[in-house]
């Protein structure tokens, strides 16, 4: 044995120097590798976009201002962030003490309890207490749980940095708003509300320390279901408070004394609310709120749902439809119904309040609108309701018959389609799919630009005015809405209102009209009350829609089915119009609707035969409401049929000749105007310049024709033809 020794001693006497370089070397390495593994820890964070991704659940409130929704969070959770100035002291100090009682000196991590834990899981082979840290738990809230030593160094060095980047409170705060308390109950908050049916600022002392010592096992000790487990849990704490000098034996007693509230569990603990279709929707509107302060009235709501399901029972076979209420006077949103349900859950997720689809006759008022504004109609203007066979297209009308003449009221009311067509023949395809392209009412790339218009209505073409090119149920009644002006469907109460409201395309004045004549006929389902409405039926009877206004309210109900099938029931007049009218009565409350004659209509002379302003040559006369700001295109008929009987009376009859100005194209002065000697045959006679009558003129007076196009037209009197010419200015 010596020997051994005596030759160890002599080769560590040879080698010294070697054993002092291996060291050295190893103790670098390790010194290393602990840098290594230092500077890697303080490069870990909390992800930012765990932190973002993480959503708390959101909350809605109804029109009147309550809360009428909760919708989950993220995993599913039930968690209502507060404040830390909304949790009781008590609470938070007691918490400190249980769960980290160096909380307020210790950087993110407690060395003392992790050496403690670790010791213990030695000596025992289990675990017998934790040692992660206030800060380190909400680490685990937004990254999961892990095992191993990479796990513990990364946890370890996530607290370092969160400490870095929050104070003291703000970490209580998030830690609070974070906590499991059982199943997917997460912060004190939605646990207080749960469990005891009050916010967390109300509960008495007993109730808060229950809270205290449910994050050692949420679910262990839910009190919903193990009451006495919670009850003996609260006892514990109150042991440890004790020991760490927070409490004396006598106010645990007391303590212990109080009452433990518990709510219901048989009641709901919050208010959850089934039109999610209408929340999924505004929070598509508005994405990434907490709380949303919505337009809803649940009780109109309510209503919408039973007339809805009540009317689907008239057509069987038509599966689905839907409904929006809007205040007529604000554009809010006061009910909207995306669905019915039929069993069929694919179908019933799909909105179709938003959905695009065929509207029929349902855009007509938009002709009507835009033509009595162009100044070529109004409510007793003569319309032709005859065949009418283009090269590419032949409308007719829904019940195969014809009218032959009828007053634009008449034609509109009655949904007539050729004398629709003809409008907007008349008006332009580009010209109103110009004026209605803010309203949403089409698919954007449809109507965004001029050339997307030019595409549109060459692909589309008169079918337009009789739903040949799709639209959405609540977009199309928000136009009703507002009609003739530029104006969204308003989801939320707290939101400003859009700046397009104010801006008009049609004056006050033809609204007024145009609402008079929607209300040329008797609501089916509306009682007596007066509303302006309009029915469309898409073609093959696959939708069925009602759009009526009142001043108070404007309803717009769709149904149909949404795979687009057929139905004989699918008519807009038998089937939603009764629907519309209904909810009209029921809104109204037997209260008659507030309408009101717009003081720029106007009752004037107009042509008997046409309904339009008179002419030299109009016989009969009758009073007719007019826009008077507006001038109504001039009666030609009349002089049409007088020229055609003074044929057949006088074959023999003169001619008049406008001699100067000659037609053709003329080239304005630096003024942009070129003059005239007016010439003409015979030399003295009626002038008309675009319509507008001149006086009785000779020939050899001046006349002034700014830049455009122009028509002039001579008629010396009884007996004799006119002449006309059509000048062109550049």
């Amino acid at each position: 044995m010596s020997n051994i020794v005596k030759n160890c001693q002599e080769f560590a006497y040879r080698h010294w120097r070697k054993f002092i370089l291996c060291l050295g070397g190893l103790a670098v390495v390790c010194v290393a590798f602990a840098g290594y593994v230092y500077w890697w820890m303080l490069q870990q964070h909390v992800p930012p976009e765990a932190i973002a991704a993480y959503r708390h659940s959101t909350y809605y409130y109804d029109g009147h201002g309550e809360l009428f929704h909760i919708e989950r969070g993220s995993d599913y959770r039930w968690s209502f962030p507060i404040p830390l100035s909304e949790i009781p002291s008590t609470m938070v100090e007691d918490v400190i003490a249980v769960e980290d009682r160096h909380f307020r000196t210790h950087h993110g991590v407690d060395y003392r309890a992790m050496l403690r834990a670790t010791w213990q899981m030695i000596t025992s082979r289990r675990v017998i207490s934790g040692g992660s840290t206030i800060s380190m738990q909400i680490g685990n809230q937004y990254c999961g749980r892990g095992t191993g030593v990479i796990y513990k160094l990364r946890q370890i060095g996530r607290a370092w940095n969160w400490e870095k980047e929050h104070t003291k409170d703000e970490i209580l705060e998030e830690y609070f708003n974070l906590l499991p308390y059982g199943g997917v109950i997460y912060g004190v908050e939605a646990a207080a509300r749960f469990y005891f049916g009050r916010p967390a600022r109300d509960l008495n002392r007993a109730e808060q320390l229950v809270l205290v010592g449910m994050p050692q096992g949420p679910n262990r000790y839910r009190p919903d279901r193990h009451p006495d487990r919670a009850i003996w849990r609260r006892d514990v704490v109150l042991a440890i408070l004790q020991r760490a000098g927070r409490i004396t034996a006598e106010e645990a007693e007391e303590i212990k004394r109080q009452p433990l509230r518990y709510r219901d569990f048989e009641v709901p603990a919050w208010p959850v609310s089934e039109e999610l279709q209408f929340l999924n929707y505004v929070q598509q509107l508005y994405p990434n709120r907490r709380e949303y302060h919505t337009t809803i009235y649940p009780e109109i709501q309510q209503m919408v749902e039973v007339q809805m399901a009540k009317g689907r029972l008239a057509a069987p076979g038509v599966k689905d439809g839907a409904a929006v209420v809007i205040e007529t006077a604000t554009g809010k949103v006061r009910a909207m119904v995306g669905t019915l349900p039929d069993g069929d859950m694919t179908a019933e997720a799909v909105n179709a309040a938003v959905a695009w689809r065929s509207p029929g006759s349902a855009l007509k008022p938009f002709l009507y609108g835009e033509a009595i504004q162009g100044g070529l109609i109004t409510a007793d203007t003569i319309l032709q309701d005859t065949p009418l066979a283009l090269s590419d297209y032949r409308p007719t009308n829904f019940d195969g018959s014809y009218r032959g003449e009828v007053s634009a009221a008449v034609a509109l009311a009655d949904s007539l389609n050729t004398p629709a067509v003809r409008l907007l023949r008349r008006l332009g395809l580009q010209r109103v799919l110009q004026v209605l392209a803010p309203l949403e009412l089409f698919k954007s790339d449809q109507v965004a630009t001029e050339e997307a218009r030019a595409q549109t209505a060459a692909r589309t073409g008169l079918s337009l005015a009789i739903g040949g090119l799709e639209t959405r149920l609540l977009f199309l009644t928000a136009a009703y809405s507002a009609l003739g002006r530029y104006r969204p469907p308003q989801f939320l109460e707290d939101e400003p209102g859009p700046a397009l409201e104010s801006q008009e395309y049609w004056s006050s004045a033809t609204t007024s009209l145009l609402l008079k004549m929607m209300r040329t006929r008797q609501l089916p389902g509306a009682g007596n009350l007066e509303v302006a409405w309009k029915t469309g039926t898409s073609n093959g009877n696959r939708d069925a829609w009602c759009l009526a206004v009142t001043p108070e309210w404007t309803v717009g109900v769709w149904f149909g089915n949404k795979n687009g099938a057929p139905n004989p029931g699918l008519v807009g007049a038998a089937i939603a119009a009764p629907v519309a009218g209904a909810l009209q009565y029921i809104l109204h409350h037997g209260t008659p609707a507030a309408w009101q004659e717009d003081p720029g209509l106007v009752t004037r002379p107009l042509c008997h035969l046409s309904g339009l302003s008179l002419s030299p040559f109009c016989r009969e006369t009758q009073p007719g409401v007019v826009v008077e700001s507006i001038p109504l295109r001039r009666c030609d008929r009349c002089r049409h049929e007088e020229e055609s009987s003074s044929r057949l009376e006088n074959p023999a009859g003169h001619s008049a000749k406008l001699l100067t100005p000659a037609p053709g194209t003329y080239r304005a002065d630096r003024t942009g105007k070129i003059s005239f000697t007016l010439a003409m045959e015979p030399a003295e006679a009626h002038v008309y310049l675009d319509g507008q009558y001149l006086g009785k003129l000779k020939s050899g007076e001046p006349m002034t024709l700014e830049s455009g196009p122009h028509r002039i037209l001579v008629w010396p009197g009884e007996g004799w033809e006119t002449a006309q010419a059509t000048i062109v200015v550049q």
